[in-house]
């Protein structure tokens, strides 16, 4: 499998005490993408997934870069040393601003309130026209699950078209959800409900 991004930017929660499982898949991801070379953009954090992805990357030989704001970056909550490379900024918005410009494309673990902004600003982006991304949702647990029935209420529903369906990829194997993002074609007539 030819992964056909360089750097790929993961969202992901930063609370401890999770299930096993979730450290398991956080660092499988991690380790996959620094094994294949490609650079891992993410929130800086050293707790919960955030950290779990961030060191098996970088115990894969692989390029990590944490991007965190003001008030965030504190000795307790993110790597202060031992990253390829740290970057603070001033806020929130300039710090996923900024993780976009970076990523060719998005993962989203299961997190908080945190992951699901910066995943849905993204998803947000592709479907106005922004950019051209792809998001993918490692449903680790079945954790996406409600989400993405959400989704699908959505478009039953009006409120999203059926090419904003095919704005992202889910999978609960880390290996298959890399397939997918290496597989993915970004769905044509994107700016059909700007014309109707």
């Amino acid at each position: 499998m030819t992964i056909p991004y360089t750097s790929i930017c993961v969202f992901c929660g930063s609370a401890d005490n999770l299930a096993p499982e979730y450290y398991t898949a956080a660092r499988s991801i991690g380790a996959l993408m620094a094994q294949q070379g490609i650079r891992l953009v993410y929130g800086a954090g050293s707790t919960g997934l955030m950290g779990a992805l961030a060191q098996s990357a970088l115990a894969a030989g692989g390029e990590v870069l944490g991007i965190v704001p003001k008030g965030l970056d504190s000795s307790q909550l993110i790597f202060t040393t031992g990253l390829t490379q740290l970057e603070i900024v001033p806020d929130i918005q300039q710090r996923k601003a900024r993780m976009n410009e970076l990523a060719q494309a998005f993962i989203a673990l299961p997190g908080g309130y945190g992951t699901l902004d910066e995943t849905f600003e993204a998803l947000t982006w592709s479907q106005i026209g922004l950019h051209r991304k792809p998001v993918a949702f490692l449903n680790t647990n079945g954790y996406w699950d409600d989400l993405l029935a959400w989704i699908r209420r959505a478009y039953r529903d009006r409120f999203i078209y059926s090419e904003h369906l095919s704005l992202f990829v889910e999978d609960a194997s880390p290996d298959e959800l890399l397939r997918k993002l290496a597989a993915f074609e970004f769905p044509h007539n994107i700016a059909r409900w700007l014309e109707r």
